[in-house]
This record gives C-alpha cells, sequence and structure tokens, in this order.
C-alpha cells in the first residue's frame, strides 16, 4: 500500500489535510453557513509545515480578511455583480498584500470575493458569514497542527549519515598525507558532505518552529558542531596543498587521522589521540631546525596541528 512506504512526517501530513478540512466542513455547517466547502479549502491553504508556520499564515489570513472582506464588498457595491468587480478588487488588494507581506491572505480573500459575486449579496450579515467562515478554516488548521510529529530520529539518522562521511574524509586525509597525494574522491566526498548537512539544516529548522508551544530536546547543538567541523575539515584541506615535504611529522599525523576516521568514538579515544598530537607537536618543535623548512611549511604545518586538534576536540563535544 502506498500508504506504508511513506515516512511518519507525511503519514500526519496526510491524515491532517483529510482531518482538518471535514471537521472545519463540519463546523461551517452547523453555524449554518453558505459554501460551507470553502471552509475546507481555507483549513488546507493554511495547513504548513510546522506549527509556527501555520500560525504566521493563519495570522496573515485573518489580518487581511478584516480589511479585504469590507473593500471588496464595497467595491462590488460600486461596481455590482460582475467579473469588472474582481478585478479591481484585485487591482487594489493584491498590491497592498505585496506591500505588508499578507499574500497568504489574499488568496483567500479572493475566494471569499466570488461568494459575494455567487450569491449578489453584500450585506453585511454575509459579510460577517464570510468573516465566521475564514476563522472556521484557521482555527481548524491551527488545531491540526498542534500536533506535529518530532524530527528528532530523522535528525539522528542525518546526523549518523554525515559523521559516516566525515570519517571517509578524515581517513581520505590520511591516506593524502601517507602517500602525498590528494585523492581525486574529495572532490565527491565534500560535495555529499554538503549535501548532508544542508539536509540536516532543514529538519533542525522544522524541528525548531514545531517546538512553540511544547518543549523537547534540542539536538539542534549536535547540527551545529557538525557544521564547526565541516569548517574545520576545510580548513584541512586547504593545508594539504602547500604539504610537500617528507618529515617524520607527516607520518605521525597521518597515523593520528587514520585512527581518529576507524576507533570507536569515545572521549578516551579522543583523549588519547590529543596526547599523541601534543607529543608529536612537540617533538616538531625540538626537529623544526633540523628539517630545513621553509617558513610557510613551518606555519602549514603548526597550522594543520592545530586544525586536528580543533576537529578532535569537537568530536570529543559531538559524541551522541
Amino acid at each position: 500500500m502506498i500508504f506504508d512506504k511513506l515516512s511518519t512526517y507525511d503519514r500526519h501530513k496526510v491524515l491532517k489535510n483529510m482531518i482538518g478540512p471535514y471537521v472545519a466542513v463540519l463546523i461551517a455547517h452547523s453555524f449554518s453557513l453558505e459554501y460551507k466547502y470553502s471552509a475546507a479549502t481555507i483549513c488546507i491553504l493554511s495547513l504548513e509545515s510546522t506549527r509556527k508556520a501555520s500560525l504566521r499564515s493563519s495570522f496573515e489570513r485573518v489580518l487581511a480578511a478584516s480589511f479585504g472582506l469590507i473593500l471588496s464588498a464595497t467595491i462590488i457595491r460600486i461596481f455590482n455583480f460582475n467579473p469588472i468587480s474582481l478585478a479591481v478588487f484585485t487591482g487594489i488588494f493584491m498590491p497592498l498584500c505585496i506591500r505588508f507581506n499578507l499574500m497568504q491572505g489574499f488568496f483567500t480573500n479572493i475566494v471569499l470575493a466570488t461568494h459575494f459575486l455567487l450569491n449578489e449579496n453584500v450585506s453585511l450579515e454575509f459579510v460577517l458569514d464570510q468573516y465566521i467562515l475564514l476563522l472556521v478554516g484557521v482555527i481548524c488548521a491551527i488545531v491540526s497542527n498542534l500536533y506535529v510529529p518530532s524530527q528528532n530520529n530523522e535528525i539522528i539518522s542525518q546526523l549518523e549519515k554525515v559523521d559516516s562521511v566525515m570519517k571517509d574524509i578524515i581517513f581520505d586525509f590520511a591516506k593524502a598525507l601517507k602517500y602525498k597525494a590528494v585523492s581525486l574522491r574529495q572532490d565527491e566526498l565534500f560535495e555529499e558532505l554538503k549535501v548532508n548537512l544542508d539536509d540536516c539544516e532543514q529538519l533542525v529548522e522544522m524541528e525548531k518552529d514545531n517546538r512553540f508551544f511544547f518543549k523537547q530536546i534540542d539536538i539542534s547543538k549536535n547540527y551545529s558542531l557538525k557544521f564547526s567541523e565541516y569548517m574545520v575539515l576545510l580548513k584541512i584541506r586547504e593545508c594539504f596543498n602547500k604539504i610537500s615535504t617528507d618529515i617524520s611529522i607527516t607520518s605521525e599525523l597521518a597515523v593520528i587521522l587514520k585512527d581518529l576516521a576507524t576507533l570507536n568514538s569515545s572521549t578516551y579515544t579522543y583523549n588519547t589521540l590529543l596526547k599523541r598530537l601534543k607529543h608529536s607537536e612537540e617533538r616538531f618543535k625540538n626537529e623544526i631546525d633540523k628539517n630545513n623548512l621553509n617558513i610557510e611549511n613551518k606555519a602549514t604545518y603548526f597550522l594543520l596541528i592545530e586544525n586536528i586538534k580543533e576537529l578532535i576536540e569537537l568530536r570529543v563535544k559531538n559524541i551522541f
């Protein structure tokens, strides 16, 4: 069945688009409102992917309708019940919605304005009925969006993908230091990493918007740390363009990076790597005059060591 293949989030999206409009029609019917099925349309238009977005769009619709309904009724009184009334209303109301960032309310008001033309009625009572119809639709949308499935599991899954690609990149760095050649696969890995980070950021932003009413476990800091790791990896990558000398520190750093990519993620492992890195750095400082390195090479090696240290420290913070 197609429904079984949908994600939890998509299943919920289908259900709220079924139940919300249905309830809106029932309520509109109980109030004996004409064009009760328009309440379903308004409800669907007001349903968004997050609680905050749904509240925002509903507020825009109600705010725009507060002025739009009166404006459309007035224009129809002047130009009578014909299509030119709708054209004039659009010409005046749409620029106002664009100017005040209320375009969500524009589309709803067009639907309600057509009711005036279809019913050939712009009495105060009928205008009030249309306003109630709008409120029924947006309130049902807000209530339908009160429960939104948490994205935490999806975020964790995406972070695990990010971590896997990062380990591949770090392992590739180790091989590049060992064999003095940068892999052609690096570009592909960094592109894949950026795509996964962007997907993760989108999920994190959705989760933040959905915590508008209910406090949940905050794992957005894990994304922030992973993005910081990504920036450090870019800095490490830049160092490879300037390393060309075959000295002992190069092979030592290669082994440390290999272990960072392959060993289990634990505080003990990372602290051990930091100690080994510090030991290599001290030895490099003591042997620096023997290696006959130019100023640029020396600076590059110190920068590489600092970047690797920063990467390991970030991974300590990012154990989850």
